[in-house]
């Protein structure tokens, strides 16, 4: 008797530890793909995903990963390209929420099914906005969110589905103003605050997914730096850079807080240097970098440089180029043209229809107007960054430095 509960105690203890390996390589294994998939090389993330999939067949994000190829590729499309891969990266996501439904009806206590199923649905909502499915994209991103926020609410350690909430709560808390009663009455209003905070956790924690967190954490303290303290994510700015440098948006994002922390040689040296690198596979970058620069010259006072860019704005983010004008007159001392130009984009905001303008400014824009009314936009100082007290991007196997608490990054 003794020896049978031997060989059973035995064999639970080899079978969980088996389970907790299997479960580590196929994390572990995802991630690599994620990293290659964030360095855009689209052929050997398929191909580490297949490789995952023969090891481990039942992983269950096996069908969200296969699908993410698809919409990367279809976000890093250009031009004439973006249709059909919008459509095909819409067919793989169809596919993927097929596999993860069955899942859950086969075990239905399986929380990876429901973290696939929650974030499958959200990017074929990402998808079908792309493809004008405005209504379709809407049923899809409304049902990822309440997989994901019932997800959390059952098992709050799931960091991966933070990465999706984030950027839920982030898109849908940043529409613009004049459509904000139509995403309240459609039930897809969001907090880009908790957007953050989100991002901020699921870049630190997520197991799998973040590298796109930090992207899209990024990019949002990038374009938004005076709501979202970027400096606080220079060093992970320059992390991922180095990580995925085959990738232009987080050098893109690198050279934006570079500016605004008050490094603008540097910023223009990663700019040169996207320039020479990015547009040859993505020509339609350059209208990007061309945007970057103008939020670089400003802290400047480099008036003549943006006067050169003028043409590159003459039909096109106009405001943007107007913003960063007056900008570069407070830096340079004229605070009256500076003053008189943002007046202008204030009343552009509040009556379009009497404005010297053809089209009322974006709201980021119109926003960063008013901040400058109140007080000057001047050059920018070199802000210095403690490293050993900023977010860093979660790798497979460590975890966050004990300093990153709660309360510290709003967790």
């Amino acid at each position: 008797m003794r020896s049978f509960l031997t060989i059973i105690s035995v064999s639970i203890v080899l079978l969980i530890t088996f389970g907790a390996e299997a479960g580590t390589g196929a994390t572990r294994m995802a991630r690599t793909g994620v990293d290659t998939l964030m360095r855009l090389e689209f052929d050997e993330a398929t191909r580490v995903f297949k490789r995952l999939g023969s090891r481990y067949p039942d992983y269950p994000l096996l069908g969200f990963l296969h699908a993410s190829v698809y919409w990367v590729k279809a976000e890093a499309s250009q031009g004439g390209e973006r249709k059909p891969a919008w459509k095909e990266a819409s067919a793989q996501l169809a596919k993927a929420i097929k596999i993860a439904t069955q899942g859950i009806e086969k075990n239905p206590d399986n929380y990876l099914w429901k973290l696939n199923l929650g974030m499958t649905s959200f990017f074929a909502g990402r998808a079908e906005l792309e493809r004008k499915h405005t209504f379709k994209a809407i049923r899809h991103a409304k049902k990822g969110r309440d997989i994901l926020r019932d997800l959390i609410k059952e098992r709050p350690r799931t960091e991966d589905a933070y990465f999706v909430l984030g950027m839920y709560e982030y898109l849908a808390g940043s529409v613009p103003k004049g459509l904000r009663w139509l995403a309240y009455i459609l039930g897809v209003s969001g907090n880009r605050d908790l957007g953050i905070q989100y991002l901020e956790r699921a870049t630190a924690r997520a197991e799998v997914m973040a590298p796109e967190a930090a992207r899209m954490l990024l990019a949002a303290a990038a374009v938004q730096p005076e709501y979202n303290n970027p400096c606080h994510y220079l060093p992970l700015a320059r992390d991922v850079r180095t990580k995925y440098p085959q990738n232009p948006h987080y050098s893109a994002a690198l050279q934006l807080i570079l500016a605004h922390c008050g490094y603008p040689k540097e910023s223009l040296a990663e700019n040169k240097r996207a320039f020479r690198v990015y547009p040859e596979r993505f020509p339609d970058i350059t209208g990007v970098l061309d945007l970057v620069r103008l939020q670089v010259y400003p802290a400047m006072g480099a008036l003549d440089e943006i006067e050169k860019l003028a043409p590159v704005f003459k039909n096109k983010d106009y405001y943007h180029w107007y913003l960063a004008k007056a900008q570069a007159y407070d830096v340079i001392g004229n605070r009256k043209k500076a003053v008189t130009m943002y007046r202008k984009i204030e009343a552009a905001g509040d009556d379009p229809d009497n404005s010297i303008f053809q089209d009322p400014p974006p709201d980021l824009v119109y926003e960063k107007a008013l901040i400058y009314l109140k007080q000057p936009y001047g050059r920018l100082e070199p802000v210095e960054v403690d490293n050993n007290s900023t977010l860093s991007l979660n790798e497979p196997g460590k975890t966050q430095d004990k300093r990153l608490t709660s309360d510290a990054i709003g967790w």
